[in-house]
């Protein structure tokens, strides 16, 4: 490492410190000459705000001004001094017109002050409002036309017969119509007396007041606030609080107001990015230093550090590569990096594994049918089960858990849970698996090599789990379990038993989760998973028999165990038959003469036979998909299944026909007709020619020797003689016995 001078400690530093004794002191002389520029700018910006604020405050004042300016425009109309007399002489001048001219002019002097909601002129002797509404009352004035509250009321009913200059009150509440407003009252009285006969009352509009101040205040305040005598009387900010607080600091200026008690202050941001034009200078100066300095500094330290590198080069391997200093402490971070990343990544690998387990218990649980891969992935995990082993599913269920949302306690209850399974299953020396699944909170596997669960062990392992954890959480969940079984495969039926008696305990609280595998049918007394329907499935498309025949195996014997009656079975059979028809459809298979021929063994009622077809059906299926693996032999089978179907009433149908048709041998032609259809041709050419004959014989149109020549027959011997060996009995047997 020390024979690369640059990647030297030695030179390194030496580098360095040429690199700071050239950039510092121009760092230095940038840095204040920037910080002397944001100071200018900073009192520039503040004394721009001193005036902004000083123009707001004076637009206030003018607006003020003009609301004392009304007050005297008003006091010298000549209707308020006529109304104002206590005489009844000028009453005849106020006709319909009189008013409505004066109630136009009032409202045309209110609107023009652009802050008012409204005005009105009060006649405290006549007790009489004028207002743009009209006249009235002054008890209905304040009750219909503008209400507020008593305490506002009582003010009003005080200060309107006393002389009042000019006041401007603090903001109410006030009824306009039934529809609240916030205002701001002002009294001008319109006579300079100790009892005014006429008194101007006008509400600022907090609406209006916004807009005006939003229009005329400028875009550079963050807010502005009126008060008088440290109440406020208004407030507009531009930004909200989290706004202001994210912007940082702020400071306010205040501006007493000329016209009026009011106080104006006016918050300014104190942005502390300012001054990036004249600081642009000192960017510069540093970004060359840079350029400049840091090859200058490469250079002489270049220069300085030759010496000691010859000296370096003459020293021995060992020398030279012995590292200290800070090359130690980049290979000690270095291993320490590492060893961080490999314990990441061990626990990245335990993680893996531990939902790889999981996933395989919840794939036993589902009842999917073990294979090498399987049987691999059981030893991988350390699970020795076999074949020849029992098992039972436990179900733990906490119901209540649903209400509770503290993550805290959820946990604790986890906790106890393993604690108090791993206890009781050690007491009762049994092996289990316990994890999570989806429509329970726990699944636990229970395993042992000799038959357990005899005389209520099961049932006292529950209520033992049940207690324990009641005792140490308060909360008691439901244990259910389902039989011994014998056999992987019992894994999955044991689950669906537990989980059926779970299901039913939810249903009968009102809490039954609408799970589409897990719904219960109360009116079904089969079993027929719906997992081992979708393991069906997947084995009929890629033609895997072994494991085809297995799940059959499984369905048949399992059912066989629960007695089931006819109708239960004929169910079954049907729904695994039409299945197996829906595979045909979507492997484009025809379909037609399999369906055809269950329908006529259902009308027997003969289970053993239907479970027979099913298997025969699966069989061909299987063989089916095995060869498709060749697409243009598989073509070509199709093309001849399709011939045949279409043909088979004529008696020219053969091998050899068919031999002609495709250019190919009789022998080929045979091999693959019993690929593709999984039985030979005659067979299968027999099959088709039966079941027509079957449907002839039931409608008896037709009489015997007729029946085998429409079905491809050139003789009715053969055409008798083919029926016995596939029906059993005679042909004119079969039609006296249909119905």
């Amino acid at each position: 490492m020390r024979n690369k001078s640059f990647g030297s400690n030695t030179f390194r530093k030496t580098f360095l410190s040429y690199t700071a004794i050239l950039l510092i002191p121009i760092f230095v002389f940038s840095a204040l000459n920037a910080y002397r520029n944001v100071i200018e700018e900073k009192r520039e910006l503040y004394e721009k705000h001193a005036a902004d604020a000083k123009r707001i405050a004076d637009s206030m004042d003018n607006k003020l001004n003009e609301l004392k300016n009304l007050g005297k425009v008003l006091s010298d109309e000549t209707w308020v001094t006529k109304m104002m007399s206590n005489t009844n002489v000028f009453d005849q001048e106020f006709d319909l017109i009189k008013m409505q001219e004066i109630r136009k002019d009032l409202h045309n002097a209110v609107g023009a002050m652009s802050i008012l909601s409204f005005g009105a002129v009060i006649f405290p002797e006549k007790e009489l409002v004028l207002s743009e509404w009209g006249d009235s009352a002054t008890d209905v004035f304040f009750s219909s036309i503008a209400s507020f509250d008593d305490e506002t009321r009582m003010f009003f009913d005080d200060s309107i017969p006393k002389y009042t200059y000019f006041k401007i009150m603090q903001p109410v509440n006030m009824k306009h119509w039934g529809s609240t407003q916030r205002v701001i009252p002002v009294l001008q009285s319109l006579e300079v007396v100790g009892s005014p006969r006429a008194v101007l009352l006008l509400f600022i509009d907090s609406a209006y007041l916004a807009d005006y101040i939003q229009r005329f205040g400028g875009s550079e305040y963050d807010e502005i606030m009126v008060s008088t005598k440290d109440s406020p009387v208004y407030r507009q900010s531009r930004t909200m609080v989290g706004d202001r607080q994210a912007q940082g600091v702020s400071y306010e200026l205040v501006v007493s107001s000329q016209a009026s008690d009011w106080q104006y202050k006016v918050t300014y941001p104190d942005s502390t990015v300012i001054g990036i034009r004249n600081v642009f200078g000192s960017l510069l100066a540093i970004l060359i230093s840079v350029l400049f300095g840091t090859p200058s500094a490469f250079l002489l330290a270049k220069v300085s550090y030759r010496p000691l590198a010859a000296l370096l080069h003459k020293l021995s391997e060992a020398v030279r590569n012995d590292d200290s200093g800070s090359e130690y402490k980049l290979i000690e971070k270095s291993f320490d990096r590492l060893m961080l990343e490999n314990h990441t990544l061990q626990r990245a690998v335990e993680d893996y594994e531990s939902a790889a387990k999981s996933n395989l218990l919840l794939r036993m649980l589902k009842g999917y049918f073990t294979d090498d891969q399987h049987m691999n992935g059981l030893k991988k995990f350390g699970l020795g089960y076999k074949e020849d082993m029992y098992y039972c599913t436990m179900l733990i269920s906490f119901q209540t858990m649903r209400e509770i949302s503290d993550l805290e306690i959820i946990r604790k209850i986890e906790v106890i849970t393993i604690m108090v399974v791993e206890s009781v299953m050690n007491r009762h020396q049994l092996d289990y698996e316990l994890f999570e699944v989806t429509n329970a909170d726990k699944a636990m596997i229970v395993s042992s090599g000799q038959r357990f669960g005899e005389d209520g062990h099961l049932e006292r392992i529950a209520s033992e789990i049940e207690i324990e954890i009641c005792k140490m959480c308060d909360i008691r969940p439901d244990v259910f379990h389902g039989a011994i079984e014998k056999g992987l495969v019992g894994i999955s039926k044991s689950y669906y038993a537990a989980n059926e008696s779970l299901q039913v305990a939810l249903f009968s609280r009102g809490n039954a989760r609408a799970a589409q595998e897990d719904a219960i049918e109360t009116n079904v007394d089969y079993y027929y998973p719906t997992d081992w329907e979708v393991q069906l499935i997947n084995n009929l498309k890629i033609g895997n028999l072994d494991t085809l025949t297995h799940i059959l195996d499984e369905i048949s014997t399992e059912n066989r165990k629960r007695q089931l009656s006819d109708a239960s079975t004929i169910k079954l059979v049907s729904l695994l038959m039409e299945t197996m028809l829906r595979v045909l459809q979507e492997l484009n298979i025809d379909a037609g003469i399999y369906a055809k021929q269950f329908e006529s063994k259902v009308k027997t009622a003969n289970g053993e036979a239907l479970w027979s077809y099913v298997f025969e059906v699966g069989t061909l299926i299987c063989e089916r998909m095995r060869y498709s693996n060749t697409t243009s032999a598989m073509e070509v089978g199709g093309k001849m299944l399709l011939y045949v179907n279409e043909n088979y009433t004529s008696t020219e149908v053969s091998l050899k026909k068919l031999a002609d048709l495709f250019q190919m041998s009789v022998s080929s032609v045979s091999k693959m007709f019993k690929e593709v259809t999984g039985i030979n041709f005659y067979d299968y050419l027999c099959r088709l020619r039966m079941e027509s004959a079957k449907e002839l014989l039931r409608e008896k149109k037709c009489g015997v020797d007729d029946v085998a020549l429409r079905v491809g027959y050139e003789n009715v011997y053969s055409f008798k003689r083919a029926f016995v060996r596939y029906e059993g009995i005679k042909p004119d047997q079969y039609a006296q016995l249909a119905i």
